[in-house]
């Protein structure tokens, strides 16, 4: 038995072995990017319906108080998903109400 620096077995092993982990924390680092990128779609895709449904109520036309909650609600869920900044959702707040 020898001392001291690991014999050929042990540096392939432990080659093996950094290896191994290397390439299963690059894909849990692409699956995370990946998983990010898609919640992103997904809020800008909330955002865009959002924006369609408000240029959908004509200027003028007053909404009822119901519908008037719904959209702040909706307001309210894409500001806390991070879709809108404080801002903007001050700013569309503004707008439902004075419909």
């Amino acid at each position: 038995m020898r001392g001291g620096r690991p014999g050929l077995i042990g540096t392939v092993a432990r080659t093996a072995v950094v290896a191994g982990t290397a390439t299963a924390t690059s894909r849990a680092v692409n699956k995370r990017m990946q998983q990010r990128e898609m919640q992103k779609e997904a809020q800008a895709q909330q955002a865009a319906q959002r924006e369609q449904q408000v240029q959908a109520v004509p200027a003028g036309t007053g909404m009822t108080q119901e519908q008037k909650l719904a959209q702040l609600k909706q307001l309210a869920e894409l500001k806390q998903m991070g879709a809108l900044t404080e801002e903007e959702f001050q700013q569309e707040k503004q707008k439902i109400l004075a419909q």
